[in-house]
């Protein structure tokens, strides 16, 4: 009874403190006026009941001190958790937007690589068909060339052979002439012979004519 007696002007002096959170009731609990009234409120309640020795009142600031500091507590773990999933959702965003681009990536170099696998079999079969023209062209210079020994070799062969037959028979026309000639001259000899013998016999003859006729 005393301490109710002794705690009246106190909370007459509270009033004011009492209309202006009645006041503030329509703003949220974790607002920065309705939070600094609470504990405006609940420290002079605390103090006051520590100094009335009101232990009511003094738990009636407590608790709103309490409750205020949970509410704050509260606000700041949303706020924290609000925070971390916005943190996350960015995170998310940003790991689905790396893996699009990774995908892109991905799918940009396997469209490379087969590009670069089409390029390299084009330039495989544009080497293998360069080489398979060089090595025909070389195959047919070589035939060619080896047709052109043969041709040369068969001419060179020929012009012996010609040269040879023509050497033939430019000997045998000189023999044949030399026998030729050596038959003229055997019977131009043997003419002149006979000439001689007749001659000599018609000197024999008149010799003897002579003689008879001596």
């Amino acid at each position: 009874m005393i301490s109710t007696v002794i705690a009246t002007p106190y909370e007459l002096a509270r009033i004011p403190l009492a209309v202006l959170d009645i006041s503030l009731s329509g703003l949220p609990e974790t607002s920065v006026p309705r939070v600094t009234l609470d504990r405006a409120i609940g420290m002079s309640d605390k103090l006051a009941g520590a100094l009335l020795r009101n232990d009511k009142i003094a738990k009636r600031g407590a608790d709103r001190i309490e409750r205020s500091d949970k509410l704050q507590l509260a606000t700041r773990l949303e706020q924290d958790a609000a925070i971390r999933r916005e943190q996350a959702r960015d995170v998310a965003a940003a790991g689905s937007r790396q893996a699009a681009q990774q995908r892109t990536a991905a799918k940009k170099r396997v469209v490379s690589g087969l590009q670069e696998a089409d390029a390299t079999e084009a330039r495989g079969k544009q080497q293998a068909k360069s080489n398979a023209t060089k090595t025909a062209s070389a195959k047919k210079a070589a035939a060619t060339s080896r047709a052109a020994s043969r041709t040369a070799a068969v001419a060179q062969t020929k012009a012996r052979v010609d040269s040879a037959t023509q050497a033939k028979k430019q000997a045998a026309q000189r023999a044949a002439k030399s026998e030729v000639d050596d038959a003229r001259k055997t019977k131009q000899a043997a003419a002149e012979t006979r000439a001689d013998a007749d001659r000599l016999s018609g000197l024999t003859e008149a010799k003897k004519q002579e003689r008879k006729q001596s």
